[in-house]
């Protein structure tokens, strides 16, 4: 079987599912919808807006991430994902091909996000938020491929690690409008989403010194999965 044609065969198993629940389309809509909205609150929100902003930034990942996860949960459940064992490719090359084009729809959106919401940001902080979202919405893709084995795991699994990976910015916002003397925050420091908050901090005031640290939590996260994917899933 030629490289098109092993490509093929998932695709047109990607459109069906695509066609049957058209969650791209739908996700689409909504994180535009969630940013216009925050957008149009601007003024009222004062000083906690980039706090807020940010919190609307990191679920362009999540609800990208989503879709390849429950794609895949939908394939376990039926079973059509043994058809996909038998295809000759490698665990790698499905991975990349399955997580490859969410990846380019949350590219786009990190893009166009900062000036849908309004915000000042320099491309190279643009660029540095780009590379954190691109490899967040691989981990929330690949916890629920790896973790969820039906539909309703998925949704299961998706809440959960959402909540999971809102909290950082949630417990920063708590921190700024009860003007804690404490940034408890610090202890969801072994979260991606921490990190991703801390550069986005950093680029507003031209300092990417976290940079570095943040893209070594978030692989430490990455790696793992991708090694469970490989051992659970094909």
């Amino acid at each position: 079987m030629s490289f098109v044609r092993k490509f093929a065969a998932i695709y047109k198993t990607d459109l069906k599912l695509l066609r049957r629940d058209p969650m791209l389309l739908y996700s689409v809509a909504m994180t535009l919808i969630l940013l216009l909205v925050v957008r149009y609150f601007k003024d009222r929100m004062g000083g906690f807006y980039y706090g807020i902003a940010l919190f609307v930034l990191i679920f362009i990942p999540m609800i990208f991430g989503m879709i390849p996860g429950f794609m895949m949960a939908d394939e376990k459940e039926e079973k059509t994902v043994q058809a996909l064992q038998v295809i000759p490719i490698s665990s790698e090359a499905f991975l990349v091909y399955r997580l490859t084009w969410v990846s380019l729809v949350t590219a786009v959106f990190s893009v166009i996000a900062p000036g849908i919401l309004g915000l000042e940001i320099p491309w190279k902080g643009v660029l540095a938020l780009v590379v954190l979202f691109l490899l967040e919405v691989w981990i929330y893709g690949l916890i629920i491929t790896v973790f969820a084995d039906s539909r309703m795991q998925a949704l299961t699994v998706s809440k959960v690690i959402g909540w999971l990976l809102i909290l950082p910015v949630a417990v920063k916002l708590v921190v700024l409008w009860r003007d804690l003397s404490t940034d408890w925050s610090v202890l969801t420091a072994f979260l991606p989403t921490y990190w991703t908050y801390r550069v986005f901090e950093g680029v507003l005031r031209s300092d990417y010194g976290d940079f570095p640290v943040a893209v070594a939590v978030h692989l430490v996260w990455l790696v793992p999965l991708v090694v469970l994917f490989r051992r659970r899933v094909l």
